[in-house]
């Protein structure tokens, strides 16, 4: 009956052996991930991807304000402010009003006055057949 005692220890011995190679493994591999995880260059790659990303959000804020910017100057109140601002227009009924003594020392905006075109020159009087027959004899 040694045998199958012997076997028993044999297989014992070798679940054993198993079982500390399997933890040895996992204990190798828990160090080299909590190596590699404090190195240096990790946390320097960490700090690099967080600052990137504050980067990257604000330029995502910068661009959203752009755009709303944009739709706003894009927009009828945008061109009316700048039409009444820049160049002195106002709306129909309003009038213009130009403050001579202005504070602010910079130059005053010159009225734009439109004259209307001249008239154009009456049409030259036309007497039919008589004007061409005028014309013919007279020598004009």
């Amino acid at each position: 009956m040694q045998a199958p005692a012997t076997s028993q220890t044999n297989d014992r011995a070798r679940l054993l052996g198993q079982v500390l190679a399997l933890v040895g493994v996992l204990v190798l591999v828990a160090v080299v991930v909590r190596e590699t995880t404090n190195s240096p260059a990790y946390v320097a790659a960490n700090e690099r991807i967080e600052e990137l990303n504050t980067q990257i959000d604000r330029v995502e804020r910068s661009n959203a304000e752009l755009r709303e910017r944009l739709a706003y100057a894009e927009s009828l109140p945008a061109l009316r402010e700048v039409a009444k601002r820049d160049l002195g227009l106002v709306d129909p009924g309003d009038r213009a009003i130009i403050i001579m003594d202005d504070l602010s020392g910079g130059p005053l905006p010159t009225p734009v006055a439109l004259e209307p075109p001249p008239p154009p020159p009456p049409p030259p009087l036309r007497f039919g057949h008589v004007g061409a027959w005028l014309e013919t004899f007279a020598g004009g």
